[in-house]
């Protein structure tokens, strides 16, 4: 998890110095102040987005002294955004060496191997591919004619953004098989990175009457504005307007950019969430390394707890084992991941019998029901321990490194008892 975010950001910092950055212009880190920026004021909405983003060296301006907000970005643009931020970069080398080596129509255009990517991994749908003109032949090259080459090249508007923003964290398995691209080249870019769990249906539900244009929205759009809304991406304008037909800008583009590296830009969580898994600033200690806040263990043990509520064990006699049910709700904050195992305790040694919500995708909505069944052949009496269940809260600002744990056993009779924690495999 840690490498893979590592490998989001670093991606995220070169996509950026081609869909923002002209070619040529360079500034200074010791001298990088936002501020700089004739045509931004800290009143700005989008100011603590491109300040973030211009601080931390991922984008910079048109010129030395202008940062262009009300620019149009490309299609073009985004798709290179898009494969650079899945850590996809390498195979959109290839993807572009494949065309050119069979005299693809288009194949010279620097940004053919990542619309050739978002075709392969189906970020670019039929709509897509239809929308941006481009024609895909039977060996499945994207040709990019003069037609789509101008499409591409166009502004983009804000529902387009949206549809793919969502299915690039929606990437599944099998297209990766159909694509030929190894599973573990994609695995972990589900939406578990957005949202730290899956989505809560009754929650999208509600959004519905937040987002005062919703009718104005295609339809086939309005299901990936409220996920992007649920995620505190696109919350609309002072009015509750998402404005699905306009052009995006490089001020909203850096809003989205910088909500999906960092979770704490992210707008307020819109979850009912107990009052005990809402974190507030005392929750968070500093480090002395670096100044960075991370999570106070004790505050992610108290949201472990609360999610272990959910579980019960039940004795099935008649099978001869335990039966671990999670009635798992979505009450992790934004920004974090649950993972729950379970684990045999046999002759002083723990297997893992099952994992719940370790690679959550977007099937697995919430609330859900999880179950794992552990043999009780090789205890002599119901009180023997029979296995542990293990919490695990992970902060994905700081690499998917773990906040928090919490650990409980389970004996013959299905009784749940708290444990000390300890490593296991």
């Amino acid at each position: 998890m840690k490498k893979r975010i590592v490998m989001l950001f670093l991606a995220a910092v070169m996509a950026m110095q081609i869909c923002l950055i002209p070619s040529g212009l360079s500034v200074s880190a010791e001298t990088r102040d936002v501020n700089n920026f004739r045509d931004i004021s800290i009143n700005d909405w989008f100011y603590i987005y491109v300040k973030q983003l211009y601080e931390d060296n991922i984008i910079n301006g048109v010129t030395e002294d202008s940062y262009s907000p009300n620019t149009d970005v490309k299609t073009s643009e985004v798709a290179a955004l898009i494969t650079r931020y899945l850590g996809l970069e390498h195979l959109a080398v290839k993807c572009k060496d494949f065309l050119v080596r069979n005299n693809v129509t288009g194949a010279n255009l620097w940004y053919s191997g990542y619309i050739q990517l978002m075709c392969d991994t189906g970020i670019f749908d039929k709509k897509e591919i239809a929308r941006c003109g481009v024609e895909i032949q039977k060996n499945g090259s994207a040709v990019i004619s003069k037609n789509s080459q101008s499409l591409i090249d166009s502004p983009i508007k804000r529902m387009d953004m949206v549809r793919l923003i969502i299915r690039s964290f929606e990437i599944k398995s099998n297209i990766a098989k159909s694509a030929n691209i190894l599973n573990n080249e994609i695995s972990g870019n589900g939406n578990e990175f957005i949202t730290g769990g899956g989505y809560d249906l009754d929650t999208l539900n509600k959004i519905k009457n937040l987002i005062s244009d919703y009718e104005n929205i295609p339809d086939e759009y309005k299901e990936l504005f409220l996920k992007c809304y649920y995620n505190g991406i696109v919350r609309g304008n002072e009015k509750g307007e998402v404005l699905p037909y306009n052009n995006l800008k490089r001020s909203e583009l850096a809003k989205i950019i910088a909500t999906v590296l960092y979770f704490d830009l992210r707008e307020n969580d819109i979850r009912d969430i107990p009052e005990v898994c809402v974190i507030k600033s005392s929750d968070y200690s500093v480090s002395s390394v670096d100044g960075s806040r991370f999570l106070k263990k004790e505050k992610a043990v108290q949201i472990l707890r609360e999610q272990f509520k959910n579980i019960n064990a039940v004795n099935v006699t008649d099978k001869n084992e335990i039966r671990i049910t999670v009635n798992q709700k979505n009450i992790i904050p934004a920004g974090y991941l649950n993972e729950i195992y379970v684990y045999k305790y046999e002759n002083g040694v723990a297997f893992e019998a099952g994992r719940i919500n370790c690679a959550t995708n977007t099937d697995e909505y919430f609330p859900k029901e999880s179950a794992v069944s552990v043999s009780k052949s090789s205890i002599k009496s119901q009180s023997d321990f029979v296995g542990y269940i293990y919490l695990v809260l992970r902060d994905l600002n700081r690499g998917g490194e773990i906040a928090g744990a919490v650990m409980y056993n389970f004996d013959g009779n299905g009784n749940l008892k708290d444990a000390s924690v300890y490593y296991l495999p």
